[in-house]
């Protein structure tokens, strides 16, 4: 599949340095049918858009991915995506004129989806999905040229990936716009507690072939 949108070259940044500490466990590493969730992500990612890029905290247990993924590691976990997002543009940037960014917890994650956020880009700097009053950063496409302003943002303490879309030429993409690719948004879905990882594997039937490395809590 292209990986261009109007000449623009497109490639990808899957972030998972987060420390997880509502799952208690490591996201990346989830199980998610016969696959991990860093490796689900990956994969999908990977047919709408290449080369794709983790980023990683440093000392951060990784499932084995695709030698064609590179794994940058991000000095100053904890802070925000936005450090993260700006690593993995620079590692990009002599490769692509964009980069489409998403979470490594979106298991639902759909090409369709991808692929209509990137149609936005071309006349813009960026183009994110907007739902109600609410950004989602980790569902966006950024220009490799943002780098530098990102750069200059975060040595003046300013880390909002809105505060960036408010100052680079950007377009949004309201999520009711998607609901024709994806009627109840899963691709937007991201898992931040054993709840919600438990809840989605029954949603979509794959309770009985994951196996979890964990119990599922009582209530």
């Amino acid at each position: 599949m292209s990986n261009t949108n109007n000449q623009i070259k497109v490639g990808g940044i899957i972030l998972c340095g987060g420390e997880s500490l509502r799952m208690n466990y490591p996201k990346a590493l989830l199980p998610w049918g016969q696959e991990l969730m860093l490796q689900r992500v990956i994969r999908i990612v990977s047919e709408v858009v290449s080369p794709v890029i983790v980023v990683a905290s440093r000392d951060q247990e990784l499932p084995e991915i695709p030698d064609s993924v590179r794994v940058v590691y991000d000095e100053k976990p904890g802070v925000g995506p936005l450090p993260a997002i700006a690593l993995g543009l620079r590692e990009l940037e002599l490769d692509c004129q964009a980069a489409f960014v998403s979470a490594c917890d979106t298991p639902l994650i759909q090409k369709d989806m991808i692929q209509a956020i990137v149609s936005r880009l071309p006349d813009h700097d960026l183009a994110m999905v907007r739902e109600d009053q609410w950004y989602h950063p980790l569902a966006a496409v950024y220009r490799t040229s943002l780098v530098e302003m990102i750069e200059g943002m975060l040595a003046a303490n300013i880390q909002r990936p809105i505060d960036l879309a408010e100052r680079a030429h950007s377009a949004f993409l309201d999520v009711e716009e998607l609901r024709s690719i994806d009627p109840q948004l899963c691709g937007l879905r991201n898992i931040n507690t054993r709840e919600q990882y438990f809840e989605l594997l029954r949603e979509t039937g794959l309770e009985a072939t994951t196996r979890v490395p964990f119990e599922e809590e009582q209530t």
